[in-house]
């Protein structure tokens, strides 16, 4: 109960009201993109530097739990991609948005807010191994089918290029790498610059939360909600299950490390998974749902699962 109290009810108390002012258009479309921008840009990075920047980083990384985490979420992704074509019979490039609806976390608006609320700031370095390594390994694969799905070859040179360019400019990840390289050389902020950049930092989670609830209140609500149920109960069920048992089971993983890699795997799907179908015309349609559904399922299964580990 203290779990729900303290941890789950503010995260997704923020995340109800950010959906109520999308769908009553409090902000309008300009604001929420507004706001999304301004957490994508601005204050996760900033949030996530300072605090890769002040980290006590550990001798040992234990790498096999990002094994773990890929091994769910590839998985997962297999078998969203193996339902559009045998349950749902849709086009093969279709099969790459849905095997990424089952695969592809939301691990910044949702993921990065409630892994630091639940566990605090030293789960910053699990947090930073799977952004890291998140989009690069999932966008070039969920690319490649789509494209093979259309009888186009990809090349490998063409990929690399584009994942290392948005790899790059990625802000999120910049802040990240920015964070690492002052712990590294151990350079100590001044004072004025470190309360500023608390401060800004400071928004993130309640900004990330409220803009993650009004830019999920534009996606529509009809249309077939089978492919959607499916997709949301692997993401929400089957990826989680599956890091715990190869993570806590196979690889021996224990501790914080588990539990940041099985609850970032229990995210709901990705915004960036509706981008990805509106952008290649290729089930945009399930991916909307999917998000929508996903989000408002994972309250409960967010919930529960963090008051198992709580225990």
């Amino acid at each position: 109960m203290t779990v729900l109290l303290d941890v789950v009810a503010p995260v997704f108390g923020l995340a109800a009201l950010g959906f109520a002012a999308g769908r009553l258009r409090i902000l309008g479309e300009a604001g929420v993109k507004g706001l999304v921008d301004f957490v994508f840009s601005f204050a996760i990075p900033v949030l996530l530097l300072r605090s890769t920047a002040h980290l006590d980083l550990p001798e040992n990384v234990p790498w096999s739990f990002l094994v773990a985490f890929y091994t769910g979420a590839l998985t997962t992704w297999t078998l969203g991609l193996a339902s559009a074509r045998w349950i749902f019979h849709r086009r093969p490039d279709e099969g790459a948005i849905f095997g990424m609806a089952a695969g592809y976390s939301n691990t910044v608006l949702m993921g990065i807010p409630i892994v630091l609320t639940a566990f605090g700031p030293d789960a910053t370095l699990p947090l930073f191994l799977i952004i890291a390594t998140h989009s690069t390994l999932l966008m070039p694969l969920t690319l490649a089918v789509l494209h093979w799905g259309r009888g186009r070859g990809v090349s490998i040179g063409a990929q690399g290029r584009e994942v290392a360019r948005a790899v790059v400019l990625n802000p999120i990840v910049l802040g990240l790498c920015a964070g690492l390289a002052l712990n590294l050389i151990g350079f100590a902020l001044p004072s004025p610059v470190d309360r500023t950049l608390e401060l800004l930092g400071s928004a993130a989670v309640p900004c990330a939360l409220f803009a993650m609830g009004a830019a999920v209140a534009t996606y529509p609500l009809g249309g077939e909600m089978r492919p959607a149920v499916l997709l949301a109960m692997l993401k929400l069920c089957v990826h989680p299950f599956l890091v715990w048992v190869v993570g806590g089971l196979v690889l021996g993983v224990g501790g914080l490390w588990l539990s940041v890699a099985v609850v970032m795997a229990s995210m709901p799907t990705g915004v960036n998974v509706y981008l990805f179908g509106a952008r290649y015309d290729a089930a945009a349609e399930v991916a909307a749902r999917t998000v929508l559904l996903a989000s408002v399922l994972s309250v409960v299964t967010i919930s529960t699962l963090l008051v198992v580990l709580s225990g």
